[in-house]
């Protein structure tokens, strides 16, 4: 028997990869957020949609610099990831807090975080508003991965993403 769930549709489209998201603002400051709303959109060109609540810190980075890098983490990321998503950036150094390390990104000036194996460096090409969120789409301009991880098209299954299932819930891809 169904049951309503409308309360929770998006639940229905989960787990959704979990990945650090960081943006920068005009004067340099990094900012790093966890987010899980992120997808293709067109391989020509090669764009993705990553959606941010209107009220974020990073959702005003992002909409002034027009910048954000997706940095895919694995199971050893975990406490820095649920961290990143328990505060605001907006008074806080989260890159220090949660003791990740910045490192400069090949096209885009938001920076890459230290330790994961996959980055998506992007430039906004639109910015839609979507309910309480922006959806942004980013051309992907840099895309790398770790091979000893990724190969054939496709994360191997000891790469250990968190994916996330709704809540404090997490699931590794396997």
């Amino acid at each position: 028997m169904f049951k309503d769930v409308a309360k929770d549709f998006y639940y229905l489209l989960h787990p959704k990869l979990a990945f650090f998201l960081t943006s920068i603002d005009r004067k340099g400051r990094a900012n790093v957020m966890t987010c899980a709303w992120a997808t293709p959109v067109s391989e020509e060109p090669p764009m993705v949609v990553v959606c941010v609540s209107r009220g974020a810190h990073t959702a005003k980075l992002i909409r002034s610099t027009r910048e954000f890098v997706i940095n895919i983490p694995t199971r050893d990321l975990l406490r820095q990831l649920w961290f990143c998503g328990g505060i605001s950036g907006r008074d806080t150094d989260k890159f220090s807090r949660a003791e990740l390390t910045p490192q400069p990104a090949s096209l885009v000036k938001p920076p890459r975080v230290q330790g994961c194996i996959g980055y998506l460096e992007c430039r906004v090409c639109r910015t839609v508003p979507a309910g309480e969120c922006y959806a942004f789409f980013g051309e992907v301009l840099a895309a790398s991965a770790e091979g000893k991880y990724f190969s054939d098209g496709m994360w191997k299954p000891e790469a250990q993403i968190p994916c996330h299932l709704a809540g404090k819930r997490m699931v590794f891809l396997r």
